[in-house]
Order: structure tokens, then C-alpha cells, then sequence
């Protein structure tokens, strides 16, 4: 792992790894096997089992393989991403 800046960071690209529809929504998966990143996409359906109906509410999530948290924005995991290069324990 090597120190990047958040541009680079950012600039990396996320590959599609998985998707799934359902009756409530669908999931799509993206990872960055060199980050150990993954980013994954709910939406959910306006109505449920409506498949004509149209898409909900959206949100995203990111991780960080070996770090239990779930992080709500880019910033927030790329400031965890340099904390684990840099050697910097997290605090409670």
C-alpha cells in the first residue's frame, strides 16, 4: 500500500463485481482490489415488487478490508485508507 493524494486517490478506478435485483431494490458492488476498497449501492424500488414502478431513495456505502466501519463518503474512507498506510492506530 502507498501514500495517496485524495485526486489520486479518487482517480482509481472501481471495478463492478456483483449486482442483485429484488423485490425491495437492488445492490451493486464495485471494488479496487489494489485499495481494498468496496463500494456498494442500494436503491430502492418506489413500491415493492413493482419492477415497472420506477427506483427509490439511493445510498452508498464504502469499506475498508481489515477495518470494521462503514463509511458513508469517499473523504471518510480515504482518510482511513492513509491511516493504514501511515501506521496510525485508530482511536476510539
Amino acid at each position: 500500500m502507498t501514500e495517496l493524494t485524495y485526486a489520486e486517490f479518487c482517480a482509481l478506478p472501481l471495478k463492478y463485481t456483483m449486482g442483485m435485483t429484488t423485490a425491495r431494490g437492488a445492490i451493486r458492488v464495485y471494488r479496487n482490489e489494489q485499495l481494498k476498497i468496496q463500494k456498494e449501492v442500494n436503491t430502492k424500488r418506489k413500491r415493492y415488487d413493482d419492477i415497472y414502478g420506477g427506483w427509490g431513495k439511493q445510498t452508498i456505502a464504502f469499506f475498508l478490508d481489515g477495518n470494521g466501519r462503514k463509511f458513508d463518503t469517499l473523504e471518510q474512507v480515504y482518510m482511513a485508507y492513509m491511516q493504514k498506510v501511515c501506521g496510525i492506530k485508530e482511536t476510539a
